[in-house]
């Protein structure tokens, strides 16, 4: 009965492990996401056409196909989101 016991109550403990980790993961993906799209909007100004002659100077085009320069964007958004986040938790322990 004991090592029954025992086996019960390891099993719970790891499941219980197992949802806080889902937990903080869920809300660490959901604090990257706010902060990419804020990002993101920040984008839609008149300035974008200097970032583009920059990347077509850098990229040797003529033309930056609009979804590419979207994708760019964005990974770079979702990069800086993801900096900001590991900042944020190093900040904590200071």
């Amino acid at each position: 009965m004991l090592l029954n016991t025992l086996v019960e109550n390891s099993s719970e403990k790891a499941y219980c492990e197992m949802m806080k980790n889902i937990e903080k993961q869920d809300a660490k993906d959901e604090w990257i996401e706010k902060r990419a799209e804020k990002l993101i909007k920040n984008f839609g100004n008149e300035n974008d056409w200097q970032i583009i002659e920059q990347l077509k100077i850098k990229l040797e085009s003529k033309s930056i196909d609009d979804d590419i320069y979207n994708k760019f964007i964005t990974d770079i958004c979702y990069s800086q989101a993801k900096a900001d986040y590991t900042k944020k938790q190093n900040n904590k322990y200071y």
